[in-house]
């Protein structure tokens, strides 16, 4: 089914007559056109999209090829613009989570012709939930320049490189590898540091014998993220860094075996989550399991523990389970996975073994 199918079926669902998108990563997801103001109306029979006169030209070369009809329109006049084009008295499906009060409050301060605005934003999220063959290609393609990269940048890792060196050194190999840029900040944490889950690169904190080190990164095809994250130890290891290593992949494992079409994600949290508990570490394992990714690097669903959303094939998570003991160790092992029928195939194919380097 189409993107454009699934909305039809929304607007029938709310006996609604338009559906409009002012997100600009959504507008990306159900056109292809790329904006940083931008807003689509769409019903059945019209599709219009709204855009200032930096995109004119090609937006312009855009309608003709995709059947829109473009609007010129500053950001600040496109509930102007809606009501010369929305019928009086429409019902009008509109994204509330990616839209702000006082945004809100213009829309219904300007549009006076009786239009009805009926909050749909979570919904609209659903359309975008399964990637497309194409989408999916690129989200591996940016998963084949980590996986490169990765490896090359473990190689130069040396005693004495601080966190932050050594995160600004992944960025530089990610992107002469191909990557547009990275999707999100890059992590790159050693020793008692990976005990911190989401923690910052220091400039202080270099990296030594001994040390596990953690890194999380992300690279972008045509604006599709990638997202891997991997544990190894620097030099002699303990036989502590190993124990934690082995229940982390050991959840991680169990977690990418039990992804498939039909299950609901927060089962695949639950089961990740038993695995770990079971193992005596349920207490140091305190975020999500995983979450969606595509144009941006968190969508959802998400698997945690209250996301009823059932897996769909075509959707692309990931599952990355982590333990986390302050100030002394931490270790997260993630990767990104399209959802089929049943199973899952893993996209980030650099090596989960127990690694020394």
């Amino acid at each position: 089914m189409t993107r454009f199918e699934k909305a039809n079926l929304l607007l029938k669902k709310h006996k609604a007559d338009y559906l409009l998108i002012t997100d600009s990563i959504s507008v990306r997801y159900f056109s292809g056109f790329v904006s940083s103001n931008v807003a689509l109306l769409y019903s059945h029979k019209k599709r219009f999209l709204f855009t200032d006169s930096r995109y004119k030209t090609s937006a312009e070369i855009f309608c003709e090829n995709h059947d829109w009809k473009f609007i010129e329109a500053k950001q600040n006049e496109f509930a102007e613009k809606l009501i010369e084009f929305a019928e009086i008295g429409a019902n009008l499906l509109f994204q509330d989570n990616y839209m702000s009060v006082s945004e809100f409050e213009y829309y219904k301060k300007t549009v006076k012709n009786g239009i009805n605005f009926i909050p749909c934003g979570s919904e609209i999220d659903e359309v975008f939930y399964v990637k497309t063959e194409k989408e999916a290609e690129h989200i591996k393609q940016a998963a084949n320049i980590a996986d490169k990269s990765y490896q090359e940048w473990t190689y130069k890792l040396r005693a004495g490189i601080s966190e932050f060196e050594a995160a600004r050194l992944l960025d530089i190999i990610t992107l002469q590898n191909g990557s547009e840029k990275v999707a999100f900040d890059t992590i790159v944490l050693f020793g008692e540091n990976c005990a911190l889950p989401h923690g910052v690169p220091s400039r202080e904190r270099m990296l030594k014998d001994g040390d596990f080190i953690l890194c999380d990164f992300g690279c972008t095809v045509n604006g599709l993220c990638s997202d891997m994250t991997r544990t190894v130890c620097f030099g002699a290891n303990k036989e502590e860094h190993r124990k934690i290593y082995e229940v982390v992949a050991k959840a991680q494992n169990i977690g990418v075996a039990n992804v498939k079409a039909g299950i609901k994600a927060k089962e695949i949290d639950k089961i990740v989550r038993n695995t770990i508990k079971d193992l005596s570490f349920g207490e140091y394992f305190k975020h999500s399991t995983g979450h969606s990714i595509g144009l941006r690097v968190h969508e959802r669903p998400a698997l945690n523990s209250k996301d009823e959303t059932v897996l769909q094939n075509g959707m692309v998570i990931t599952v990355e389970p982590g333990i986390y003991i302050p100030e002394k160790i931490g270790v997260r092992i993630e990767d990104t996975v399209i959802v089929g029928d049943n199973g899952c195939k893993i996209i980030t194919d650099t090596t989960k073994d127990f690694r020394c380097i």
